[in-house]
């Protein structure tokens, strides 16, 4: 029986069935990187249900290159080790005195003349530890490596790291070496599939503390008694996943949301949106002002805003697809994640481009943390984006982070397409992103076909 799994994609949903299959502790990931790793990274709604189906969690930290030996120096690990440390304590609210283990993905190999050990990855976990141990009130964490033998060898040497994690790759330098010294603290195996969950397993040296943990589950607030706050920033407020502008953007608040305030941290306050009193983000305090009093306009605005729900739609419940829409967008607007979803999709579909845009969308939401199977056809991705409770839009309503069908199912077929929006610049013509530009960025299509390109049948919004 599997005790310790690591998982690369929320899996919450599976929680209870992964404690039943015999499943102790689940290892996921933190990652300061919007692309391609932002699908890995554990949101603390995951990490309470996680907890709450009895389930422990330990924590491995990956760059954005974490597989690319030249990623790793003092400054990549001062930053990654700032930003896992701010993370860990602030949005998860990891227990201090547990481990964060830091991945060195790929084989940094002494016999290829590189002295890479010596010249990427120990400056790397110098700046890491220089991080984690700065005196600046924060949680201190033990600091663990995950990689090679070679690697994991040569900073247990250094006295660098408290915990070892040897990588499956029996082909990495030390492999043998290191698995016959025991000295260990995780050994990771092959994949698999668990409970549904597709995960590698991996063994806990003998009589070894993993330096995993479990959060406190707090008790269901009844609706309302947070303090009301209301968002008075004009252009919408930025919901953020920790408290400060070095953090994630999860979405915008429009000006006049109510909010439930939870605890200050700062010039940061944590926030509650469904009243269940769980953290959905953090916010500028400056930026709100006390419901009961509030006059944003006038008198009838608030009880106006309440009479008509459309106006400040609810917010989307944390680890469904519409939570990740605002990631969803970014990586569709940045060369890096078009490049990425490109890359995946490339993979998938011989030939692509061509009769790629299925594809190209999978890769995107898939990075995006939407994880929908990689797929092959328009049509086929638009019904299990339905399937996932997608909703269909009318052509003309169309938002960012909605996807464009266009599509029949007639006899020869039309010319299939599935794409992504990005801005919405009047009823017809749009930004979007998908397969249909050689460069990395996203371009302009009309809905009505305007431009010459098949006619959108149909929007899906989560």
């Amino acid at each position: 029986m599997t005790r310790i799994i690591d998982v690369s994609y929320p899996c919450e949903k599976y929680a209870a069935a992964l404690r039943s299959a015999g499943v102790e502790t689940v290892m996921r990931y933190y990652t300061r990187d919007s692309v391609p790793s932002a699908a890995k990274r554990l949101h603390r709604p995951e990490a309470l249900a996680l907890s709450s189906a009895g389930l422990r969690i330990g924590i491995v930290y990956e760059g954005r290159y974490g597989d690319d030996i030249d990623y790793f120096d003092n400054d990549a690990g001062l930053k990654d080790g700032a930003y896992a440390r701010m993370y860990a304590q602030h949005t998860i609210e990891q227990p201090a005195g547990t481990a964060i283990y830091f991945g060195v993905d790929t084989d940094a190999d002494p016999r290829k003349g590189k002295d890479a050990i010596n010249k990427r990855v120990i400056p790397y976990f110098e700046g890491v530890a220089q991080a984690l141990a700065q005196d600046n009130g924060g949680a201190t964490y033990l600091l663990g490596v995950y990689g090679s033998g070679a690697v994991c060898q040569a900073l247990l040497e250094a006295d660098m790291v408290q915990l070892t994690w040897l990588a499956q790759s029996t082909g990495w330098t030390g492999y043998k070496q290191f698995l016959d010294s025991r000295r260990w603290t995780l050994l990771q195996a092959m994949d698999t599939t668990i409970a549904g969950v597709r995960c590698d397993p991996n063994t806990v040296g003998a009589g070894i503390s993993i330096g995993d943990f479990v959060l406190p589950v707090p008790a269901v607030a009844a609706l309302g008694t947070a303090p009301a706050k209301v968002v008075n920033a004009r252009n919408g407020l930025r919901l953020r996943e920790g408290p400060g502008t070095e953090f994630g953007i999860q979405r915008l608040l429009p000006y006049g949301t109510q909010v439930h305030s939870l605890a200050t941290t700062g010039t940061w306050t944590s926030i509650d949106l469904q009243g269940d009193g769980a953290v959905d983000g953090y916010v500028n305090t400056g930026f709100l002002i006390d419901g009961a009093n509030a006059r944003l306009g006038s008198a009838t605005h608030l009880s106006a805003m309440r009479a008509i729900p459309e106006a400040t739609p609810p917010a989307p419940l944390a680890g469904s697809d519409a939570s990740f829409v605002q990631t969803l967008i970014d990586n569709g607007s940045s060369a890096e994640g078009i490049a990425a979803a490109r890359k995946e999709a490339k993979s998938a579909v011989a030939g692509y481009p061509k009769n790629g845009c299925a594809a190209h969308l999978s890769a995107l939401l898939r990075q995006s943390g939407i994880m929908v199977e990689m797929t092959v056809g328009a049509g086929k991705l638009a019904a299990r984006l339905e399937k996932r409770g997608w909703s269909r839009i009318a052509v003309g309503q169309q938002q960012p982070g909605d996807v464009g069908a266009a599509y029949d199912s007639t006899d020869p077929p039309g010319s299939d397409h599935v794409y992504l929006v990005i801005k919405a610049i009047d009823d017809d013509r749009m930004l979007v992103t998908d397969n249909q530009n050689t460069a990395n960025e996203p371009h302009t299509r009309s809905a009505h076909g305007k431009d010459g390109k098949t006619a959108t049948e149909y929007f899906l919004r989560p």
